[in-house]
Order: C-alpha cells, then sequence, then structure tokens
C-alpha cells in the first residue's frame, strides 16, 4: 500500500513538473488600462492577437482592458537582439530585467523596438505589460535573433512557443546551432568563340535630296492651376475641416477625407512658423467617455496624417473635446452631424 503512494506520488509530481514546464507565458487579464480587476488567467502560446472590437476574453469588453504575461525566453544564439512591438495602444517589455521598450501611451498601429545582448542556451525573465483604451486592441512582439541577422524582415519574427516558458524546464532544450547559409554553386558554361563575319560590300551612295521641313510652331504652355489652401491663416482662427471623415463610431480615416488633408498640409507648407491644434467633437449620444476618448483618437490621426505628410510635430497638437462643445442642437440627425466634426486653430 505505502509502495502504491509513492508510484502517484511520483506521477503526480511529473504531471505537475510537466505543467509548469509547458511552452507559453502567464497572462492574466485585467479590466481597465492599468491593471485595475484581475478577470482571469490563462496560459498563451505566443504574443500575437489581434481583437479588433473583439472581447479579449470571456467577462471582459473590447475597450479599457489590460494584460500582463510573464514568464522565461530562451535564447537560441549569443548576440544582440533586436525586440519590437506592434501595437494600438500601450506596451512595456522587460527582458532579464531590463527595459527595452517602454511606449505606455496611446497609439495607432505604431511599431517600437529595443536592443539586448543575449547569451545561447540560457532562460531569461521576461515581462510584457499592455494596454487598450477604445476598441482596436492589437500587439505582435517580435524579435530579430543573431542567428538571423539577414533574412529579409523588417521588424523580425514573431517570438514562438518554442522559445517563451512560464518557468525554466527542468530538461534545458538543447540550442541547435543554425546552419551556415551557402551560396549555391555557380557553373559558368565557357564562352563559344563568335562566328567571322561575312564580308559586306557597301552600296552605292544615292543622291541627297533635300528634305522639307515644316515649321515648329510652339505652342504656349498650358497654366496649371495652383494647388488650393485655407489661405490666410491668422493667430487664433478656427476652421473646421469640412471634408475629413470617418468609419462610424470609429477613428479609422477615410480616403475621400485625403484631399482635405492635403489642402491643410500645403498651407502649413506655404506658412512654416504658423503651429495648429487639430481638435475633435463628437455629438452627445453614447456614453461621454467614450465620445471624449473617440473625439481624441480622430484628432491624433489627423494629427498623424500631417506629420507623415512633412509637417513638423512640434507644430501640431490634438486635443478631444467629446460632446462637450457643441455647435448645434443634438436633437436633430442635421444637428448631430454638425457636431461630429474635426476643425483646427491656428495658434
Amino acid at each position: 500500500m505505502k509502495k502504491g503512494w509513492i508510484i502517484l506520488g511520483m506521477v503526480i509530481g511529473l504531471l505537475t513538473s510537466q505543467t509548469q514546464a509547458q511552452s507559453g507565458l502567464k497572462a492574466e487579464y485585467y479590466t481597465g488600462t492599468n491593471f485595475e480587476t484581475k478577470v482571469l488567467i490563462r496560459v498563451d502560446p505566443q504574443i500575437r492577437f489581434d481583437w479588433r472590437g473583439r472581447s479579449p476574453a470571456a467577462g471582459m469588453g473590447s475597450s479599457y482592458f489590460s494584460v500582463r504575461w510573464t514568464g522565461k525566453l530562451l535564447a537560441p544564439a549569443s548576440g544582440q537582439y533586436i525586440f519590437s512591438a506592434l501595437v494600438d495602444d500601450g506596451i512595456r517589455v522587460w527582458v532579464g530585467n531590463r527595459k527595452v521598450i517602454d511606449a505606455w501611451a496611446l497609439h495607432d498601429d505604431e511599431s517600437f523596438k529595443g536592443a539586448v545582448v543575449l547569451e545561447a542556451g540560457k532562460y531569461y525573465d521576461l515581462r510584457v505589460d499592455y494596454f487598450n483604451d477604445l476598441l482596436e486592441g492589437k500587439i505582435n512582439l517580435l524579435w530579430q535573433r543573431p542567428d538571423e541577422i539577414n533574412l529579409p524582415f523588417s521588424n523580425g519574427t514573431t517570438i514562438s512557443g518554442q522559445y517563451l516558458y512560464q518557468k525554466i524546464p527542468t530538461s534545458p532544450r538543447p540550442v541547435v546551432p543554425p546552419k551556415p547559409i551557402t551560396k549555391p554553386t555557380v557553373v559558368v558554361a565557357p564562352t563559344p568563340k563568335p562566328a567571322p563575319k561575312p564580308v559586306v560590300v557597301p552600296p552605292k551612295p544615292k543622291p541627297v535630296v533635300a528634305a522639307v521641313i515644316p515649321p515648329v510652331v510652339v505652342a504656349a504652355p498650358e497654366k496649371t492651376p495652383e494647388a488650393e489652401t485655407f489661405g490666410s491663416v491668422e493667430t487664433g482662427k478656427m476652421l473646421v475641416l469640412e471634408n475629413v471623415f470617418f468609419e462610424r463610431s470609429n477613428y479609422v480615416l477615410l480616403p475621400e477625407s485625403f484631399a482635405e488633408l492635403d489642402k491643410l498640409v500645403r498651407t502649413l507648407r506655404q506658412n512654416p512658423a504658423v503651429r495648429i491644434n487639430i481638435a475633435g467633437h463628437t455629438d452627445n449620444v453614447g456614453d461621454p467617455r467614450l465620445n471624449q476618448s473617440l473625439s481624441e483618437y480622430r484628432a491624433r490621426v489627423v494629427m498623424n496624417y500631417l506629420i507623415r505628410h512633412g509637417i513638423a510635430g512640434d507644430r501640431v497638437g490634438a486635443t478631444g473635446y467629446g460632446g462637450s462643445r457643441p455647435v448645434a442642437g443634438n436633437d436633430t440627425e442635421t444637428g448631430r452631424a454638425k457636431n461630429r466634426r474635426v476643425e483646427f486653430v491656428v495658434k
């Protein structure tokens, strides 16, 4: 009987050890953008999620949540590792107790990088903090290993579960050295000798007849219309971007907005000393907190468009006012449409 209990204990211990050593990271999911209320704990094999308005787990909404992943990272080669993360919204990453990425703010599908030197065969503590504000939750944790430095990946590859553990396994996995990259052997065929050229007897020259060249008529160049701008800009002047549109209840910019934003880009280029602030507004329908975040996101999207088209970042700011500054009544759709606007103010 005693022997049976000993065998049962060994089996339970073995199963417990295997469970703790399984690949993947411990994932703690919270409601709130700063780990306010823990909802569940699970094991995620890798950190690559695109929720896009969907709930990350049962009992959680698609907005205002945070996640913390912890565990061990196995380094397969020695050298410098470049870690990168594509996120919407905020992220922090520690590798071996060293913070390599710190972007704890609102972001719209942006990429962040950091580097650290690791040694092959060693396990390092890994911690990843993430939060999502309004909709569009997204995170992808990648790395560029020293043995893959010449591979054509701009930001690296997603870290797979074979290098992620909740704790160091009892029998560490052997590190397999990377296969050397061998160049294919190119066989050069011998160059054939050119055949002798036949002797060509030139024909007798024909008499030259003067050609009649018609007179060249040069047409006057067509006048191209000047690109449209917002005209003179004065301090304190406020203008509504009439033709800037987003997806309904979202901050995804629609293509028909580009002409209006390009017009603003040209205005700022012609006035290099001018600074502006982009203001986002909504109607009063729905949760005021969601409307506030939505207006901030829309203002930031417009600001990022200007920066991507050559306008210096210190010349443009972004503010969201939600539904606190209506220009019309919210009792009709016409009035609500006027209140859902993006405008800019000259500083």
